[in-house]
């Protein structure tokens, strides 16, 4: 059914430095990936998992730095997937993980040794990751608890249904897919954006096309324009409360779906 894995690459952001201690978000040499968890900034990173307060402001979560490629979040407890810190005997790599204290700490939930999950996405007890190991997209309908593979991945991102247990919609080649059966088949949404991000939360679906954020509340037959910037987006991240979306070096949030956005300072 899929050919290929996502390459979920170090996001590049032009402007930021690079040192071996982090207080700042120019401090870090490799950002995988910046994500919304509730009203919080997190930022994923080679050397760690950050939270972000500001630029200059930029906080490491825990004693364990772990090298987090992939990360989401299902209610309250965090789950990540990558490598062990420099220098650390956990095994590599670490497989899936979770967190119920914010990332303080991290217990082994399944895959040790086994997988590395750049993209990992999930709602209420559903999961998919790509690994870039194998190149297969994985799927647990159980927390993470087990996993069943669903062959070589070709999406580029993946949305989970807040609400219904097997649905999601997947970008492919920057068209849209939607299951209803945790990808055992297909179909597609007929639209004319070239979507490139996808979020689904309770408010609705969010996808980015060239410079602008759209809004869908129809599984994205139709889409609405919420907000255009500068130049285009490199990534998105949404919770029920808060919005994220950087544009270069800036990282702009929202707090009311993306209708009105603040440069973080």
């Amino acid at each position: 059914m899929m050919v290929r894995i996502l390459l979920c690459a170090i996001v590049a952001l032009p402007g930021f430095s690079s040192r071996a201690e982090a207080e700042s978000l120019g401090s870090v040499s490799h950002i995988h990936q910046v994500k919304v968890v509730e009203k919080k900034v997190f930022v994923l990173t080679h050397e760690g998992l950050y939270e972000l307060v500001s630029k200059n402001n930029m906080k490491l979560i825990g004693k364990d730095k772990i090298d987090v490629m992939g990360f989401t979040t299902l209610g309250k407890a965090l789950f990540a997937s990558g490598h062990p810190a420099q220098g650390s005997k956990a095994p590599n790599p670490i497989g899936f993980l979770k967190s119920i204290d914010g990332g303080s700490t991290w217990r082994a939930v399944s895959l040790v040794g086994k997988v590395d999950f750049h993209l990992l996405e999930g709602a209420r007890s559903e999961l998919y990751g790509a690994d870039s190991q194998s190149g297969n997209l994985m799927h647990s309908a159980d927390s993470g608890k087990t996993w069943s593979s669903l062959g070589a991945n070709n999406f580029s991102d993946i949305a989970v249904s807040p609400k219904v247990q097997g649905v999601a919609i997947a970008i492919e080649n920057s068209e849209l897919l939607l299951t209803k059966n945790a990808f055992k088949s297909t179909t597609k949404i007929k639209n004319n954006l070239k979507i490139t991000q996808i979020e689904w939360r309770n408010s609705g679906l969010y996808a980015l096309n060239d410079s602008s954020l759209y809004k869908s509340s129809n599984t994205g037959k139709t889409w609405t324009k919420l907000s255009t910037f500068k130049a285009e987006p490199g990534i998105l991240s949404v919770s029920d409360q808060m919005m994220l979306v950087t544009v270069g070096s800036d990282i702009y949030t929202s707090s009311n779906n993306g209708r009105k956005f603040k440069v973080l300072p």
